[in-house]
């Protein structure tokens, strides 16, 4: 409760001036308070001690005499009563060995049973010829007296004492009144001080309150604001250079604002990747490249320590690495990450000297993924290349060597050479042609002349090539084909044969022991289909995604004689998208497979 107002007092400058205002007025009253009521006391107290003093001056003589005469107790009391009851006071009659003689609170046959008041201070100050006073509480009466003692003197010599008492009830009694008129007096001194006091502070910090909330305005970025100036003293001052303050953080926020877009713009628009971490591994900045080859999104990475957001050891290596090599050297290192996809990342970091006992570190990642595949398939594509050339050159050159030197004389097996030549020439002729025809399509020069035709003529064409050259072979092909005529297609009819032959020489050479393939043409909801379906070893489900990539061969594990530059599909791919078209494919291994060039009928080719 105290924590909770002690709180609430200290946020707020106006209340902190009322309190203090408040607290000065009530600490002056309590303390002019505390004296007067101490000084009216101790007044109090003296007069009524005058006062005591001249009711037993008065009284001297008459006891006086009843000591010297040695008056009876019965005398002695009357005495003392007859002379308490106008004051209402008690009086007491002294012998000079401390003995009571009479006690207007005492009856005479109590007397012998009080105790011996020599002992007493006021009445050894009287014994010794002086006033005496104290101030007890009575173990007679039991009640707080004021005690005032004469002597009583007799030639010169002191033979009793007469002490006068009454209860400080009555000097209480007296100023209680004055203390209740000073209490009200106090009320109302806190009551006046407290409304000055709200006064003076709202006029001296409404200026500051309204300072504070534009203080807070532009603590949360709004640099337009403008502190209002009243006045030209100190708050006035502090009010111009609010506003100027507010001026020059705006500019200064606005330029560093275009100058950090500047930078986020140029970074995010890097294709490399872009790290940097501070001497504790802190992220200070990521960029869009960063972040994508990391799969982060824009809330994620920065401010956050480095293996918090991207769990790997290698990287967290590189920045070791960098900062022990000190300013101006360059870290490098390829390395992989297998999360969130599998990628090779180029890594060039270099020491960031942020304080004087801090450096952190910039690191440059590049994306080589494709570059390292690619340079794997080319390696590949030049090795199976290279092969598919040989073989029918060798083939060409033995069998015409053969035919040179004689060796078959026999027209049937001059035939048979000839025709092993032949399809050897083929062979090589469409590896050349593939190859000729993807440089083209790479490098865009690759051209199409559409004109309107019939593609059942094409087809028909294609596989009465195919079933004759086959035929030797045990392989047949069926053409399956609506009986109406087809849509007419606006195509280049010379890029369609092109494709539909790399669709049937795959599925020959990927038909095993099936040798057979089905060649299926119809129309699909404004399409034409060309299908080519083999019942051979099939393509495995994650193979399917990559089967029309560049230099992609399937591995199959099943047919170790198959070659080829895995150009044939790709081909196919770009010629039909160029047609406006695309190209599906349904397998399953050991079960064969089914590729579809959709076709747009009638549709406008760009």
């Amino acid at each position: 409760m105290i924590g909770a107002l002690v709180h609430f007092l200290r946020r707020s400058i106006a209340r902190k001036l009322t309190l203090t205002l408040v607290g000065f007025v009530a600490l002056t009253t309590v303390a002019a308070g505390l004296y007067l009521s101490r000084a009216l006391e101790a007044f109090a107290v003296q007069t009524l001690e005058a006062r005591l003093a001249s009711i037993g001056r008065l009284l001297e003589d008459e006891a006086r005499a009843l000591v010297v005469r040695r008056a009876s107790p019965a005398e002695m009391r009357a005495f003392v009563v007859r002379a308490a009851r106008p004051t209402e006071s008690r009086i007491s009659l002294i012998a000079a060995d401390g003995r009571v003689l009479g006690d207007s609170e005492v009856a005479v046959d109590d007397l012998p049973r009080v105790e011996n008041h020599a002992s007493r201070p006021e009445v050894r100050e009287a014994l010794a010829g002086r006033l005496g006073r104290a101030r007890r509480t009575s173990a007679t009466v039991g009640v707080s007296l004021l005690y005032v003692a004469l002597p009583i003197v007799d030639s010169g010599q002191t033979i009793g004492v007469i002490r006068v008492a009454l209860p400080l009830t009555a000097v209480t009694s007296s100023y209680a009144e004055i203390h209740r008129v000073m209490l009200a007096g106090g009320v109302v001194a806190l009551a006046v001080a407290f409304g000055i006091g709200l006064f003076v502070a709202r006029r001296v910090t409404k200026p500051v309150v309204q300072m504070q909330a534009i203080a807070r305005q532009m603590s949360e970025g709004d640099f337009t604001v403008r502190a209002p100036i009243r006045s030209p003293d100190e708050i006035g001052s502090l009010g111009r250079a609010l506003n100027g303050l507010a001026a020059r953080l705006r500019e200064k926020i606005h330029d560093l604002g275009h100058e950090q877009a500047k930078a986020t713009a140029i970074l995010d628009g890097m294709i490399e990747g872009v790290i940097a971490v501070d001497g504790r591994d802190i992220i200070l900045l990521m960029n869009e490249r960063a972040r994508s080859m990391f799969g982060l999104d824009a809330t994620r990475g920065e401010r956050k320590p480095f293996l918090e957001v991207i769990r790997n050891t290698e990287l967290h290596e590189v920045f070791r690495e960098s900062r022990a090599a000190g300013e101006g050297s360059v870290s490098h290192r390829e390395l992989r990450l297998a999360s969130p996809v599998e990628r090779r990342v180029q890594v060039n970091a270099v020491p960031l000297r942020l304080a004087a006992d801090e450096v952190g570190v910039v690191m440059v990642l590049h994306d080589v993924t494709e570059l390292r595949r690619l340079e794997q398939v080319r390696t590949e594509f030049v090795a199976n290349v290279s092969h598919e050339l040989r073989t029918p050159v060798a083939s060409i050159r033995v069998f015409g060597e053969l035919l040179r030197l004689g060796r078959a004389q026999d027209p049937e097996k001059v035939k048979e050479y000839g025709e092993h030549i032949e399809g050897e020439s083929r062979r090589l002729t469409r590896l050349i042609d593939n190859i000729l025809d993807f440089s083209r399509i790479e490098s865009g020069r690759k051209e199409y002349r559409f004109a309107p035709g019939d593609v059942r003529e094409v087809v028909e064409a294609v596989v009465h090539t195919f079933a004759v050259r086959l035929a030797a072979q045990g392989f047949t092909i069926e053409l399956q084909a609506p009986d109406g005529p087809l849509p007419q297609l606006r195509m280049d009819a010379d890029g369609i044969a092109q494709a539909f032959q790399n669709l049937l020489d795959n599925a020959v050479k990927y038909s095993g022991t099936f040798k057979e393939v089905v060649v299926a043409l119809s129309v699909e909801k404004g399409w034409v289909a060309i299908a080519v379906r083999d019942r051979g070893i099939g393509i495995a489900r994650d193979e399917q995604r990559r089967i029309f990539e560049r230099f992609h061969r399937v591995g199959t594990g099943l047919v170790h004689d198959v070659k080829g530059s895995g150009l044939g599909l790709s081909i196919v791919h770009h010629i039909v998208a160029a047609h406006g078209g695309r190209v599906t494919v349904v397998s399953e291994p050991g079960k064969g497979s089914t590729f579809t060039m959709l076709l747009p009928a009638a549709a406008e080719v760009a």
